[in-house]
């Protein structure tokens, strides 16, 4: 599952070697630091996510759980503005999403 969040993109998968666990992952430090910050974040230089942690899915879930709560925006692009890469990476994102929302009414005519 990809999450993009005010601090940062996430992507939370399944770990694969320890039942109950995610590999939270993400292409930098941040979101990590300021979601989990009493995790060790690994740093593995030849991953495409570079920075991850290893969590229990019961000490994960109410973290996001609280990001979900703590939405008071009506424009998340918006609220992520201070940070101009972040905002530009997500203006982009935006932009391939709306692409693909237009190639698929295009299917349905």
């Amino acid at each position: 599952m990809w999450i993009f969040t005010t601090s940062g993109f996430l992507s939370i998968v399944q770990h694969k070697d320890a039942d109950g666990h995610f590999q939270i992952k993400s292409r930098v430090r941040v979101p990590l630091e300021v979601l989990w910050p009493d995790h060790e974040i690994m740093e593995i230089g030849w991953a495409d996510y570079r920075y991850r942690i290893n969590i229990r899915k019961d000490d994960a879930i109410p973290v996001l759980v609280e990001e979900i709560r703590k939405v008071l925006y009506t424009s998340f692009k918006d609220e992520c503005r201070e940070d101009e890469d972040y905002h530009h990476a997500l203006s982009r994102v935006w932009s391939t999403m709306y692409n693909f929302q237009t190639l698929c009414e295009g299917r349905r005519q």
